[in-house]
Parts: C-alpha cells; structure tokens; sequence
C-alpha cells in the first residue's frame, strides 16, 4: 500500500511538470473522470486534481477549508485545463460549471469587457460559472500558456469576471508568471469577496493592443510618395462621402418627430455627426463602445446623435448578440450578421473553407483533417447550417455537407 502511494504521488509530480505548472503542494489526490460531472467532498488543505478522461480537461482545486464541490464540463469542451484556489474561513458548497460561452448561461448578454487602448476578443470558448452558497472570501484563478490547452504562449491574455446582474465584463488584474521547474509560462488573476447565492462567470479574453508604429527616419522621395498616397486616399474617402452626402439629398423626406425638426442641411452641418458618419462609411458595423473611443463624446451625447442620425434614415443599427453595430443607411451592409458572427470564430471559417473546397465532404472526414472532436466539429456544421451558408444532404449512411452558393456570403 505506501509503495502505491508512494508511486500515486510520483505519477501526479511528473504531470505537474508536464503541465508546466509547479504552484501547488506537491502531496495531492488524482481522481480520474469518465463523465463530465463529479461531486465531491473536499477537506481543508486537500488539493485535488480531476482529470476528465473523455474530455481530456484537466481541473486542480486547492481550499483551506470543506467544500461540498459539484463540477460540471460541457461535452463540446476538451482541451482546458484550470487551476483553483479557494480561500475563505467557512466550509462552503460549491457548483462550478463549464460552457462553451456565455450564451449556454444566459438570454441576456451583457458587454464585451474594455480597457483604454486595447481591443479585447473572445476566443478562447470556455466560460466558468461559479455559485457558493457563502461569500468566498479569496479565489485565484490560473491557466497555463500553452497550446495543447488553447493558449499560444505568444499572445497576451486578460482574465475577466461576469457577476449576474451587471451590465459588462469587468477585466482582472492578470499577471504573468513562470513555473520555477518548467519555465513554462501561465497567467494568473484573483477575486476577492464573491457574495453568496449569487452566480459569478471566469473566462480569457485575448489582448490585441494598438501600438503606434516608431518612427521611421524618411528620405524626401519616401515622404513624396507617402504624402502623394495619403492625398489620394484622402481624395477617394471625401469623394465617397460626398456621393453619400448626395444620395440622402436626393432621397430625403421631411420629418417631425419630437425635436426633431431639422433640415438636412442642418443635420450633416454638425461637427460631430460628420465625423460620426464618416466612421460608420469608414467602419460599416462598427459598435457604440467603438464610437465611444473614437468620438471623444460622452455616452449620452453619442447615443442622441446617433438616434438623430437614425431617425433621419441616415443610419441604421442592429442588435449584433449582445451590442448595437452601425452602418449607412443607404447600402447592403458590407458586414453581415453572418460575417460577424464567423469573424468570431476562426474554426468556423476553417470549417467553411474546407466544406467549400471539398464539396461532399462529412463530419469525420472534417475531423480527421483538423484533428478536432467530432462533438466540436458538429457544433460548427450546426451553426453554418444555421446560418444558410451550407446544406446537408443524406446519402445512405452518411450526411454529407455542401457549401450554399445560393448565399450572399460566396456572390
């Protein structure tokens, strides 16, 4: 019996190192899953590591104190790996649920989370949903910065909480750190009093900052010719503007709502709404959180703008999940619901791309070409079914998949 142990506590140290991640006592308990869901009885000071055999998820759990743990993965989910510490001064019950997004959770979606000059994006396809029945007083949340558990050790990533009933995601403070054996990096970011009764969402947003490109030391023919291109890039979008400017003259009709009782004239006049359209024809879809930034007005300012702008048809908006986007009035949107939602999800497109090249093809063939799970490749198929951008036809035993050239994304 000790060499068993002796030999359980050796097997979890190798895959400690394994996972890059050496921050935790090295004395723990392995238990091996082969359903999605487990409860369990945690003492204080255990540290326990769940490895969720089909899914091939990996989930470490530290507490100071008892918790009644009931842990729950989606089938679509594989590939993660989460490392959790839980401090507080009372046992608690705990119910830590997986989903693929938000919208698995929740109807109402709440906004994306945002910081100064950098573009947050979610890729990473896995929310964490956490309920005690007490206030926790500590949680530390970290992920380890590598590709087998989708993330690329190249990129920058920003952890960030949801509670129920706020508005948006709220970013954590995430650090950066090495694992003293491995060096393989993982990120790590911590909250502080979690209310009881209350339901709280963890998941990675990557980081995509705007950085000025440095100076360029310019010879006076490469400053010519910058300077040429610029003028004719500035001649195409004033050109553009004022054919834009034209079509509403030609097409306007007089309108009284409210306060609303102005001329054209009088509406394109206004400094900021010019400049707020020349960044919706600049941007077709850009979103209200986008316009913020780049206006410099305030949220109420911004908003009776843009419903002036509406109201006189020379604007129109969409609900695109959970924001508002913006575009001309005028054209066929450039940007559609359906190129939103694929510019979200870069397996989608993938999948896409190799239904289009490969006309005929099924779900396995699909699968052994990206190395994907089948569960995972369905989930796709389903939504550019959805979206009308393939079609599925049964032929004995097997569904097979063809792009819908019928579609305006391939016109």
């Amino acid at each position: 019996m000790r060499k068993k142990n002796v030999f359980r506590c050796f097997s979890f140290v190798l895959l400690i190192s394994i996972l890059g991640l050496n921050f935790y006592p090295q004395s723990a308990t392995a238990i091996d899953i082969y359903d999605n869901k487990i409860r369990y009885r945690m003492n204080p000071n255990e540290y326990i590591q769940f490895n969720f055999r089909n899914l091939r998820n990996y989930f470490f759990i530290y507490s100071n104190v008892f918790i009644d743990l009931y842990l729950e993965y989606n089938f679509s989910i594989n590939n993660r790996q989460l490392f959790l510490t839980v401090q507080n001064s009372e046992p608690i019950s705990l119910n830590i649920t997986c989903q693929f997004n938000l919208r698995n959770f929740l109807k109402e979606l709440p906004e994306n989370p945002t910081l100064e000059d950098i573009i947050l994006t979610f890729t990473y396809n896995s929310v964490y949903r956490i309920y005690s029945n007490t206030t926790i007083e500590k949680v530390i949340l970290r992920f380890s910065k590598q590709l087998m558990f989708g993330l690329n050790p190249n990129f920058n990533f920003s952890l960030a909480y949801y509670k129920e009933g706020e508005d948006s995601w709220i970013p954590l403070k995430t650090v950066e750190k090495f694992d003293n054996l491995t060096k393989i990096p993982y990120i790590e970011g911590n909250l502080s009093n979690i209310e009881g009764d209350t339901a709280y969402y963890f998941t990675i947003y990557d980081i995509e900052e705007q950085v000025n490109p440095p100076p360029v030391d310019l010879s006076l023919i490469l400053y010519l010719l910058i300077i040429g291109g610029l003028g004719i890039i500035i001649l195409v979008v004033v050109v553009s503007k004022q054919d834009y400017i034209d079509y509403l003259k030609r097409k306007f009709t007089s309108i009284e709502k409210g306060a609303h009782r102005l001329t054209i004239e009088e509406i394109l006049e206004n400094e900021n709404r010019s400049k707020i359209i020349d960044l919706i024809l600049e941007y077709p879809g850009i979103h209200f959180n986008e316009l913020l930034r780049k206006t410099n007005l305030s949220p109420g300012n911004l908003a009776w703008h843009l419903d002036l702008l509406e109201t006189y048809k020379i604007i129109r908006k969409e609900r695109f999940e959970h924001y508002l986007v913006y575009f001309p009035y005028y054209q066929k949107n450039p940007i559609s619901n359906i190129d939103l939602t694929l510019k979200k999800s870069d397996l989608t497109l993938k999948v896409l791309e190799i239904i289009q090249e490969n006309p005929g093809i099924w779900n396995s063939m699909i699968t052994k070409k990206l190395k994907i799970n089948r569960k995972t490749i369905q989930y796709h198929i389903e939504k550019l079914v959805e979206l009308g951008l393939i079609q599925a036809k049964k032929e004995g035993t097997r569904k097979k998949l063809f792009p819908n050239l019928d579609s305006d994304y391939f016109k």
